[in-house]
């Protein structure tokens, strides 16, 4: 799957965000035994989540980053609530932080202060990753790409 725009149109046949379907397929594709990444898809899940986790993250930073020299105050403000650390009190309130609080220690570590834009974009992510399941009718994320890429994945591997 190198052509970008087949990767593309993939992602929008399975209404996946194409950055999030293209670090996915990466993921499972470094698995050369997709028997074995469906075997063990909770682990692939919770590898691909990380996965994409990080990467949107950083996205998330690095253009909050910019914005809080905005002169637009509004862009500014956004960017500042971003940047924003987190209390422990915000982290363990917040039914969405607290669910995504096991998936981002592990991809922003223990010692790292948590800012919103960590949580925010977990939150965002877990509940769009959790829609896609729910509307392929599957548990398993990693399931749902082999199931519908698998001649794809076997192209690449």
């Amino acid at each position: 799957m190198n052509s970008q725009s087949t990767l593309s149109n993939k992602a929008a046949e399975l209404g996946l965000r194409e950055e999030i379907f293209a670090c996915a397929l990466d993921m499972i594709t470094q698995n050369r035994n997709l028997v074995n990444a469906i075997d063990h898809s909770s682990e692939m899940d919770d590898y691909i989540y990380q996965a994409i986790l990080r990467t949107s993250i950083q996205k998330r930073v690095k253009l909050a980053e910019e914005n809080i020299f905005s002169e637009d105050p509004e862009i500014r403000q956004a960017a500042t609530r971003d940047l924003a650390i987190l209390s422990r009190e915000e982290v363990t309130t917040d039914p969405f932080y607290r669910a995504v609080l096991p998936l981002l220690i592990k991809v922003v570590g223990q010692q790292v202060p948590i800012l919103r834009a960590y949580a925010e974009e977990a939150s965002a992510i877990v509940l769009e990753l959790a829609d896609f399941k729910r509307r392929h009718r599957s548990t398993s994320f990693t399931e749902i790409i082999v199931r519908k890429c698998s001649e794809q994945i076997g192209r690449a591997a």
